[in-house]
């Protein structure tokens, strides 16, 4: 048994990398998520710090925020992993699959931070993963659609479900969104200890993408 951080982007994969590592005899000790200084959301997936901190809460964790910009990213985020070790984290939990990029990244910055990397979604199949999510009861609306996999924005606080997975298999697009064609916002689960409540307030539009505005 190893206590563990995870990389939490508040996304199905991270959550499902957690709950494998759970299952094995593991055991979390905090989550840590990256905080955009320009925007003071998280990267990626555009979480405001009340659903991020709400989230913490129903998975009763705690949080360590990780504040950054492109400049100091990676120093920032080491900085932010040295400090699970305070909680007892011996290992760090990353939820990518098969992007060599992003998982040399992870090992990098755990191995600095002098924690463990553990990817245990690594080199699976992207859609029997999505299955498993929610074969295990867990529950994600869609966050973010992608604006050049031409998502309908009518999906956006959808639920990640068949209709949806249906409509990324006829349209040939990934299953898993590892390339940032989608994103979630996980809100239930087996790991949760209540649902998270949140609020939306509309769409925001940037230059790639439409994003689901929500607050907690």
């Amino acid at each position: 048994m190893k206590k563990f951080c995870l990389s939490y982007s508040s996304g199905k994969d991270c959550l499902l990398a957690m709950d494998r590592l759970i299952q094995a005899g593991n055991q979390p000790v905090a989550l840590v998520t990256t905080l955009s200084d320009e925007i003071n959301r998280s990267w990626f997936h555009g979480i405001p710090i009340s659903v991020l901190e709400a989230a913490a809460e129903a998975l009763d964790l705690p949080l360590v925020i990780s504040h950054n910009n492109e400049t100091n990213y990676t120093e920032k985020v080491v900085e932010a992993l040295h400090e699970t070790k305070k909680l007892g984290a011996e290992t760090v939990c990353f939820g990518d699959i098969d992007i060599e990029q992003n998982g040399a990244w992870d090992r990098q910055v755990a191995l600095s931070a002098g924690l463990e990397p553990q990817l245990p979604l690594w080199q699976e199949n992207r859609e029997a993963l999505v299955k498993e999510f929610l074969a295990k009861g867990y529950t994600a609306i869609i966050k973010t659609v992608s604006k050049e996999a031409g998502i309908p924005i009518k999906f956006l606080g959808e639920p990640l479900d068949e209709i949806f997975i249906t409509y990324l298999k006829e349209h040939q697009l990934d299953i898993c969104g590892e390339n940032g064609e989608y994103h979630t916002l996980v809100i239930d689960g087996p790991l949760f200890k209540k649902r998270l409540n949140y609020y939306t307030s509309g769409i925001y539009e940037s230059t790639y993408a439409y994003s689901l505005i929500i607050d907690a």
